[in-house]
């Protein structure tokens, strides 16, 4: 049928008018009430008993908060955790925060007020995390695949732990949230490297925990730091709290990825010629790093040798270093693959998929990053003034094609066209 859609692009969206079938998650409603949502969550703790319960007066606590690029909605639980950790004898001065950078650059302060809200950022000590700071880690032990765990030493030496964060499917964990806020979030950049070389693993696959060895490795690591809280969300594309989950870093986050798997996935039918879709907008689409998400559920509808038309502002540019060196260096994405079985690199394997993706369909990606960046990809660079038009063409060479609109494609994940 003929639609409007509004697709998002940075901080602002375009506004399109064609005839496509609407790809979004099925039970993205958001909660009538989103205090309510966190309150039941903390009050009905999975394993674990409550967090005020955990806590002794005087006692430190570190508490683990996703980065800018992945939106938790921490400014709206973070308060209401604060006040309870006060009520139990934990003054503002014994919390700190450590932002779960991994490899990640570091915030600007206002990308910290942003993620914590104005009232947090006020009141609590805030800390970027470090990977590459050999000081500021601790040896924590070594996982059964051999993976020395280092975290953070603030983190390692507080007196309680509570991890916080997001859960969607990932390309290589399974899922996000849970363990991965303290490996790869507070870990060492040689933990981090171990572990996202298992992505070669085809074990490894999004939405998949059991058999899983990144999940595994990951588990083990979080265990050696024996977190004593989580408190995770699920958010809607729109960035509205679907649900929560608190208690055992184990127990609570598996029960927070089967709703994951309720509420952000949608079944579809067969497979699609074109595929329009947005990561989702500011900070989905911060950097192709993170856009690329996105791009790998789109995929998911489409026939082989099908066309992908993303928009995803990309302002920060490629988001690692590495993937530039090796979009540039290697020609193809067999080349890539073998060069990162013989010596892994963080950014390498996201090149690799980006080149795979480039290999496997007719990608167009609006953006502002430089057409040269884009075209080593594999795909074809447009401006956002140029959008209307490349669009347009796309569309009408193709004029008995299958179109699906995905307008929250990070968050969005398609279950049932791979079958067809």
């Amino acid at each position: 049928m003929r639609r409007t859609v509004s697709i998002p692009y940075g901080e602002a969206c375009f506004s399109l008018e064609l005839e496509a079938e609407l790809i979004e998650p099925a039970a993205a409603a958001p909660a009538a009430e989103q205090s309510a949502v966190i309150r039941e969550a903390l009050d009905r703790p999975i394993g674990a008993a409550r967090l005020e319960e955990v806590v002794r007066p005087g006692e430190s606590v570190a508490v683990i908060v996703n980065d800018i690029t992945r939106p938790a909605r921490s400014d709206l639980f973070l308060p209401p955790l604060v006040e309870r950790l006060n009520r139990a004898g934990i003054a503002d001065r014994d919390i700190f925060i450590v932002f779960a950078l991994g490899t990640h650059r570091p915030h600007t302060p206002e990308e910290q007020r942003r993620i914590v809200g104005r009232e947090i950022f006020r009141r609590i000590r805030l800390y970027d995390h470090d990977a590459a700071e050999e000081a500021n880690l601790v040896t924590a032990g070594v996982t059964r695949a051999g993976n020395r765990v280092q975290i953070n030493r603030r983190v390692w030496e507080a007196d309680r732990i509570v991890l916080t964060g997001a859960i969607v499917e990932h390309r290589i964990a399974g899922y996000s949230g849970g363990r991965k806020s303290l490996a790869p979030g507070v870990a060492g950049e040689s933990t981090i490297r171990f572990n996202h070389r298992l992505a070669l693993d085809p074990r490894c696959r999004p939405g998949v925990l059991e058999g899983n060895p990144a999940h595994e490795d990951l588990l083990q690591a979080c265990a050696l730091a024996e977190p004593d809280f989580l408190f995770n969300v699920i958010v809607s594309p729109q960035g509205e709290l679907l649900a929560a989950v608190a208690g055992h870093f184990d127990g609570a986050h598996r029960e927070g990825c089967r709703l994951a798997e309720r509420l952000l996935t949608t079944p579809v039918s067969g497979r699609f010629d074109v595929v329009i879709a947005s990561a989702g907008g500011w900070p989905l689409d911060i950097d192709l790093r993170q856009a690329h998400k996105g791009m790998e559920n789109a995929a998911k509808l489409l026939r082989p040798g099908g066309a992908l038309f993303y928009y995803a502002a990309c302002r920060d540019g490629l988001g690692s270093p590495h993937i530039e060196e090796y979009l540039r260096r290697y020609r193809s994405a067999a080349a890539m693959e073998a060069a990162l079985r013989e010596n892994f690199v963080v950014g390498g394997h996201k090149a690799l998929w980006l080149a795979q993706l480039g290999e496997s369909y007719r990608v167009h990606l609006v953006s502002e990053l430089a057409p040269g960046q884009v075209r080593r990809c594999g795909f074809e660079a447009l401006a956002p003034a140029e959008q209307e038009a490349g669009l347009g063409k796309l569309l009408a060479a193709r004029p008995s094609a299958r179109v699906a609109v995905m307008p929250y494609a990070n968050l969005t994940v398609p279950r049932g066209a791979e079958r067809s």
